[in-house]
């Protein structure tokens, strides 16, 4: 009986050390967790988005009878403008174009909002306009392409007829960097090709195209790059800007003078 005693009284001995044991590991559990969920590795932080400056003075070289002059700083301005892809597109892959914080911008494409590389415009203005030069301000952030329209007419953007000016930034490896364009009928004549210089990303430049009879200029931050003399021009037609619909670019102070 002595002996019965004695091994009941070491099991209830050993029971309540093990039961303490077990229960000190699960009291420390969460704080070696806690210790092991330290990060491996610590990342640098990331560099502040670069701030978009103020829009640069508009060339002086404007001068004449101003058919358009826009500045974005009401949203509902877009209402007046006719946004197309120039080429054949789903309908829910549509370009994006809003006006926000007082600029144009293009984001990307269809509800997704999706970056692509099909063409894309904004056009304003009326059929009759003929002899002007159409100029804007533009900011690239990632897109890598801008340019402009003159004397736009057709009902579908596929087949429609129009001068075009595009340029890439010179980041870009891809050439010609500047490119005068008739399109008609849809069918697209290169009128001028400028290998190089493109232009700067994350800093404003101004863009301006002249049409007058057949005789068609453009200027980049006030310099002219390209010229060429069309024999049988366009008549007339809409303006407007041009860009691909992968977003990261912003247009404003958009004008039309007549001379």
């Amino acid at each position: 009986m002595q002996r019965y005693r004695t091994s009941a009284f070491v099991s209830v001995i050993v029971g309540a050390l093990v039961i303490g044991a077990v229960a000190l590991s699960l009291w420390q559990a969460p704080q070696g967790v806690a210790q092991e969920q330290e990060p491996l590795l610590e990342y640098p932080a990331y560099p502040p988005t670069p701030t978009i400056g103020p829009n640069p003075t508009k060339e002086p070289t404007l001068a004449g009878t101003p058919l358009a002059q826009v500045s974005f700083d009401d949203p509902a301005a877009l209402s007046a403008w006719n946004l197309v892809d120039l080429e054949a597109v789903l309908p829910d892959s549509q370009a994006n174009w809003v006006v926000a914080e007082g600029r144009l911008a293009q984001e990307a494409a269809g509800r997704a909002k999706n970056p692509s590389i099909q063409e894309t415009a904004a056009l304003t203005g009326a059929a009759e306009w003929s002899d002007y030069t159409v100029q804007v301000s533009f900011y690239d952030e990632l897109n890598g392409t801008a340019g402009l329209i003159a004397r736009y007419s057709g009902a579908e953007p596929t087949t429609a007829s129009y001068y075009r000016y595009r340029v890439l930034k010179s980041s870009y490896a891809a050439t010609p960097k500047q490119v005068l364009e008739k399109v008609e009928h849809g069918v697209v004549t290169t009128l001028v090709e400028v290998e190089a210089p493109g232009f700067s990303e994350r800093t404003w430049n101004v863009l301006a195209l002249t049409v007058r009879g057949g005789a068609l200029t453009v200027t980049l931050n006030g310099a002219v790059v390209a010229e060429a003399q069309d024999a049988a021009p366009l008549a007339a037609g809409q303006a407007g800007i041009y860009t691909r619909a992968i977003g990261g670019i912003l247009f404003d102070d958009f004008s039309v003078v007549a001379p």
